[in-house]
């Protein structure tokens, strides 16, 4: 670790310069963590089995499964850094201010990103091929009052075969456990102003022992996380500063920790490479970002790190929906041509979703900011 980095630009410039350029870059992580062709159902037909395409299956998991899996976990650590940022105390007044504010850039988009997602498969089912659609899932038109409210919150109460505890528009279980985690935030405040690292601790080997622990809602990644990205601002420490004297020793370990990932994959002690490779990835990505912005190389693009919630909060129906269409189409039965979907359905999804942003910020500003969070 070098002790006398010195950084060229202010401290607190830098810490909110990397936040910023991260956004858009872990927002294509996410895109890419759910191109996902292990599942892809058609007219009640699998499409492919990964065990018939080892170098695709090796290159899906590498990037989908491994690296990109840093993504979230990050944006719950920044979250929880934001939260806390820059408050003196945390009085029952600043609490419910924050709550307020959160009903807009969190429940708001939530609520109707969940309602367009019904929509959109309400028209799909009613007036799309019957190939397009997996055919499993129960028809929105015979949804009962239940369903309806359960589709925000656990589709698995709705569909029992789904195997995860998500409401309809999938992604957004990273909004509804961040939300859950707010409201915890008192506690998550005395806590660590009561045991300092000691409670970043005890959530994180809660994490390790069960890094896949899901409720709706309650989740260990993101009760860890948040936290940890909490201890930081409550201590007044920038997280920047602290990382990037780490990168000569964590971008090697990081680099190694991937190897074994993907030469281990199966052995029953797998998970705790993958939480390690979740800690020193974090740490790397901030670490390596943090240098070559301090250095200039590096700058935040503000329109992508802008759209980055509309890319998020759109893209996984549209995202399905190009994936069955490609191979619909050209009935992949190649590694090649797997690999050219791989890349090629994020790149579509990104690119045409930032066209739509930028058409309806043009157009429709003020509705662009509310269904984004306000941001």
């Amino acid at each position: 670790m070098d002790k006398d980095y010195h950084f060229k630009m202010p401290e607190d410039k830098l810490q909110s310069m990397t936040i910023d350029f991260l956004r858009f870059p872990l927002i294509v992580g996410v895109v890419f963590i759910h191109t996902d062709f292990s599942d892809i159902v058609m007219a009640g037909a699998k499409q492919i089995s990964f065990r018939d395409y080892p170098i695709f299956s090796s290159v899906f998991f590498l990037f989908s499964k491994v690296i990109f899996e840093v993504c979230v976990p990050l944006f719950f650590f920044i979250s929880g850094f934001l939260f806390f940022y820059k408050t003196a105390g945390f009085s029952t007044e600043i609490y419910l201010q924050k709550l307020k504010n959160r009903v807009r850039s969190l429940l708001v988009p939530y609520i109707f990103w969940n309602l367009l997602v019904i929509i959109f498969l309400l028209l799909a089912q009613t007036f799309l091929s019957g190939s397009l659609v997996s055919g499993r899932n129960k028809l929105i038109l015979d949804y009962s009052l239940m369903d309806w409210l359960w589709s925000f919150w656990d589709t698995s109460k709705v569909n029992p075969h789904l195997n995860k505890s998500l409401p309809i528009n999938s992604p957004f279980w990273f909004i509804r456990d961040l939300m859950v985690v707010v409201l915890f935030s008192p506690v998550v405040y005395f806590l660590i102003k009561k045991l300092g690292t000691y409670a970043v601790i005890i959530l994180g080997l809660l994490w390790v022992c069960n890094p896949f622990f899901y409720l709706p809602g309650l989740s260990t990644v993101s009760f860890f996380f948040f936290t940890a990205g909490a201890y930081f601002s409550i201590n007044t420490k920038n997280f920047v500063i602290s990382m990037r004297p780490m990168l000569g020793i964590v971008v090697p370990l990081y680099v190694l920790l991937v190897v074994a990932q993907l030469f281990f994959l199966g052995q029953s002690w797998w998970a705790d490479l993958y939480c390690a490779g979740i800690i020193v990835g974090l740490v790397t990505v901030v670490s390596v970002s943090a240098h070559f912005i301090d250095q200039e190389r590096w700058a935040t693009n503000a329109f992508l790190a802008n759209s980055s919630f509309f890319i998020f909060a759109y893209h996984r129906l549209p995202l399905v929906f190009v994936i069955k269409f490609l191979f619909k189409v050209l009935r992949p039965q190649s590694e090649a041509l797997l690999l050219f979907l791989y890349f090629a359905s994020p790149v579509i999804i990104i690119v045409l979703g930032l066209l739509i942003y930028s058409l309806s910020k043009q157009f429709w500003p003020r509705f662009t900011a509310i269904i984004s969070g306000g941001r």
